[in-house]
């Protein structure tokens, strides 16, 4: 038996049992609100239906402040293009073993977005590995998500420094997420592909059952990812996008990072589109998004 196909997902826990994780991301985000450290980016949105399959459409209502920041910090000459090394204090939320910290993300659109960063430098483009699943399956077992990894800068990476990302779920307007009812009518297991989603992927649906350790669902974790891999003959040096929930993992392979202006990183694939202005929603929703993602894979 394939070892994803012994995967064993995390009950949810009760509000009491999650309470370590998120109350800590809670308190750390309304302080950081409060000091002008968490700085979220408003935006503007609308479900996007095409052939069955719904997007959540984004559209930035500020993208300026984010701009700024990072003109700020050219302009003072900062020689530190790690914003991990040092990290800001105000942004932290606690370490995660064997070798990562939990960060607040400073510019998130989506609220309650954290990091998962190596806490020494670690390249963006090197494989995910067991501690790397570890510290995601501990995040995650706490506070139920999507997890996902934008694997080089045309997958979508802003930071060269190895960093995971985890959201909460659900994503509202959604019970889960745009494109769940979509993976839902795939069959468990895999490696396969999900028939309403045209874009190059690989998918695998974990079977349900009760909860093992950590450090066991990290390991199949790990085995799904490498299955993922060489069932998309990926390369060592490819970019690719990683989308995880409790249900499934899926593996995106990249081929370019933007389509016609628009950059996508790993959210795309789970329905969650990001645009910058009404021009580009404009033009997704008239040439197609599911075809938008088709191009870049």
């Amino acid at each position: 038996m394939p070892g994803w196909q012994r995967w064993r997902p995390k009950k949810r826990r009760k509000a009491g049992a999650m309470a370590d994780l998120l109350s800590r991301v809670h308190k750390v985000s309304q302080d950081a609100l409060a000091s002008g450290a968490l700085e979220p980016i408003p935006t503007c949105q609308e479900v996007v239906e095409e052939q069955g399959v719904e997007f959540l459409l984004r559209v930035l209502d500020n993208l300026s402040r984010k701009d700024e920041a990072r003109d700020k910090l050219k302009r003072a000459g900062a020689h530190r293009t790690d914003p991990f090394l040092p990290y800001d204090p105000a942004l932290y939320v606690e370490e995660v073993a064997p070798r990562h910290r939990c960060l607040l993300n400073k510019f998130n659109v989506v609220q309650h977005h954290v990091l998962i960063v190596t806490r020494e430098f670690e390249p963006q483009t090197d494989l995910l590995d067991a501690g790397d699943f570890q510290a995601l399956v501990h995040c995650m077992a706490q506070m139920p998500g999507l997890g996902f990894f934008n694997g080089g800068e045309m997958a979508g990476a802003s930071q060269p420094h190895k960093h995971l990302q985890l959201i909460p779920l659900p994503m509202a307007p959604f019970d889960v997420l745009p494109f769940s009812a979509s993976i839902a009518e795939v069959p468990v297991g895999g490696p396969q592909c999900c028939p309403a989603l045209l874009f190059r992927h690989g998918l695998i649906r974990f079977p349900s059952s009760p909860s093992k350790e950590t450090k066991e669902n990290a390991q199949v974790m790990l085995r799904a990812y490498l299955t993922l891999r060489t069932y998309l003959d990926l390369g060592e040096a490819d970019p690719y996008n990683l989308l995880v929930t409790d249900e499934w993992m899926m593996l995106v392979p990249r081929s370019q990072e933007k389509w016609q202006g628009i950059s996508f990183n790993a959210l795309a694939f789970c329905g969650a589109m990001l645009v910058r202005d009404g021009e580009q929603a404009s033009l997704l929703k008239k040439e197609g998004l599911m075809q938008a993602l088709a191009a870049v894979t």
